[in-house]
């Protein structure tokens, strides 16, 4: 799915990105933009409910398939929603005097793809813990080392290069991937929400040892992935980050060998 991230350059739809307003007084004052209205509220919303259920998520040592997919789901969609400001700025710009309805499609298609990681990410949580990897506190801790040096090395690959380029150039990805009509929103939210995984999907495994239940995590975590999204200051992020993860597994895995702890295997036939 990642081939997206390499594709070549599709032709682009000039829009008008001229913004409404409406008198008031003596004054032109801008109307209320009703996407980013609703879109910010189902945000804050969101991570109301992150809150409420990581709390309770907390308290619970054994929680099912069902519950699991569902704090995943819930944590991809408000921690990717947030670094997604850019994107969708620039497509709103764009479509200022266009379809709405478009917009929203290439949010509802750019989440889909987050639900689908999650997914994945649920399955993997379910198999590591049938192995006892996550439940374990010394096996935990070696596959947190683990994890820790994946996602530190991902930070210098040349895929997360090409996919964190089109991340912090939405006009650029727009004017190459550009698709008329609502087929059209559907389309790049799809090729969208592959790339932004594509980016991503390091840090966000991280939460397997980081805490699901742990919502200071989960917010550095979407601040640090919002961070590495900015136009200004995204790729100066990059290497910083890699070699820090990097330290980490390594500070990790070095302390697990020095004291003699070996992971434990619980499968049971």
């Amino acid at each position: 799915m990642f081939r997206f991230c390499f594709s070549r350059s599709d032709h682009y739809s000039d829009q008008s990105m001229e913004t409404t307003s409406q008198p008031v007084g003596n004054r032109v004052m801008p109307r209320p933009d009703v996407a980013w209205v609703g879109f910010f509220m189902l945000v804050t919303l969101g991570w109301i409910a992150l809150i409420r259920v990581s709390s309770a998520e907390a308290t619970q040592h054994q929680v099912g398939w069902r519950a699991t997919f569902a704090m995943w789901t819930l944590m991809s969609l408000v921690m990717m929603s947030t670094t997604a400001v850019p994107v969708l700025g620039a497509l709103r710009n764009i479509l200022r005097t266009g379809s709405i309805a478009v917009w929203w499609m290439f949010v509802a298609t750019y989440c889909a793809m987050w639900i689908g990681f999650a997914l994945f990410a649920t399955s993997l949580q379910r198999i590591l813990t049938d192995f006892g990897w996550v439940e374990d506190h010394r096996s935990a801790l070696w596959l947190s080392g683990v994890l820790l040096l994946v996602a530190g090395a991902y930070q210098f690959s040349a895929l997360k290069e090409n996919c964190l380029t089109q991340c912090v150039a939405p006009m650029t990805f727009f004017m190459r991937y550009w698709r008329d009509g609502i087929a059209g929103g559907m389309k790049m939210g799809i090729r969208h929400g592959l790339t932004c995984i594509g980016c991503c999907w390091a840090l966000m495994l991280l939460a397997l040892v980081g805490g699901m239940s742990n919502i200071l995590f989960m917010a550095l975590s979407a601040i640090v992935m919002a961070v590495e999204k900015f136009p200004a200051i995204g790729k100066r992020v990059t290497v910083p980050l890699g070699v820090m993860l990097l330290m980490g597994g390594v500070a990790l895995l070095a302390l697990q060998f020095i004291f003699g702890a070996q992971p434990t295997n619980h499968l049971h036939n």
